[in-house]
């Protein structure tokens, strides 16, 4: 029978493999199709789709198995790679400060893709960040790459109290002894045994630096989303017919540009985060957000392919080109096998042959 951790590493390894197929083929896209369609913005593109593979590695190396308990949540490495406990606490930490340079990323290229959208309005809208202005839009996203590693790293470290708090519960649901496996968890107050609260504010203190990085990066995105969107509907009845259906487009992409990332990155680990907060013990069901933000960078690329005009259509050519020239080699095996085994001249040049004795050579 699967347990719940095998199907953590099952989902992780699949939005590995997958997320290996589709980023390559939205990178390739973006190098071949996008300078006409985009200009300057393919590079921002193609940054966030190359991160997405290298992130993909992190995630599949590390391999975090997360849990709630109580007042605290706990993110322990379980990669198939084994680090000393020290060295695995600093891979842990450097995990989760690439997901925050992911959202970050997410949030840059969202904005860009917004400036995109107005170039329909406005067509110099992104004349204004080109070489090495384009370089600048990076630097925050380092910058909360730092922060959050500084909030894990000296706000939720590995403690002997925490361990001893977690000890039980993940020997119970992991099987694994953590006083032998790196982790960082964040515990936001024990109790004394006369039940007064005791508040443990470095972890207090990491986990809000978090959490404002991640609100800080979904309220970009909102921003930007509601923005483009009111501008566009005020400029509908000065479109042609052709630009009214780019914003259909834009909006749709628009919308899942939104959703997807708010379902399976910023929401699972917002609430992740909180829950302690509540003393809502959520268990095992922690590991969804391990698993969506696994499978993220697999799916988050298929928006792109698939409602950009230019690269859907590069896909299913090549897919139904693809189908059309397997069909036809096997029409003409089948033509071939066909014309051997009706062809009288041959089969009757075959059965001589093959009809006349070896002695009859000597």
């Amino acid at each position: 029978m699967l347990t719940l951790k095998a199907c953590l590493h099952i989902a992780q390894y699949t939005g590995f493999i997958v997320g290996q197929v589709t980023n390559s083929c939205l990178l390739f896209l973006i190098l071949t199709r996008a300078e006409r369609l985009f200009g300057s913005f393919r590079h921002v593109m193609a940054v966030f789709a190359f991160y997405s593979l290298l992130y993909t590695w992190i995630e599949v190396i590390a391999q975090p198995v997360m849990h709630i308990q109580q007042s605290m949540f706990i993110v322990m490495l379980d990669g198939p790679f084994q680090f000393d406990i020290a060295t695995g606490n600093e891979v842990t930490s450097l995990y989760c400060a690439s997901f925050a340079l992911c959202i970050s990323l997410l949030a840059a290229q969202f904005l860009l893709s917004i400036c995109g959208g107005l170039q329909v309005l406005l067509p110099d809208s992104l004349d204004r960040i080109k070489g090495w202005r384009l370089t600048l839009i990076f630097i925050p996203r380092l910058i909360c790459f730092a922060a959050w590693f500084a909030c894990v790293y000296l706000g939720m470290h590995n403690t002997v109290e925490k361990q001893k708090f977690m000890r039980d519960v993940m020997l119970e649901n992991y099987d694994a002894d953590i006083t032998q496996e790196s982790f960082i968890a964040s515990l936001y107050w024990t109790y004394k045994e006369d039940g007064e609260r005791i508040l443990r504010w470095w972890d207090i203190m990491g986990s809000s630096g978090c959490t404002f990085i991640l609100v800080l990066c979904f309220s970009t995105i909102l921003f930007c989303a509601f923005n483009i969107y009111y501008k566009l509907k005020s400029a509908q009845a000065i479109m042609s017919a052709k630009t009214r259906k780019l914003n259909r487009q834009l909006f749709i992409t628009l919308t899942f540009q939104t959703l997807l990332p708010f379902f399976m990155m910023y929401c699972p680990v917002g609430t992740f985060i909180t829950l302690p907060f509540f003393e809502v013990e959520v268990g095992q069901l922690g590991n969804y957000v391990g698993a969506a933000a696994g499978t993220y960078p697999a799916i988050e690329p298929l928006i792109a392919i698939f409602f950009i005009k230019d690269f859907r259509k590069t896909v299913l050519c090549k897919l139904y080109f693809g189908k059309i020239a397997t069909k036809k080699n096997l029409g003409q095996r089948k033509k071939r096998k066909t014309d051997v085994k009706f062809n009288p001249s041959r089969n009757s040049a075959s059965r001589t042959s093959s009809d006349i004795p070896t002695s009859s050579f000597h």
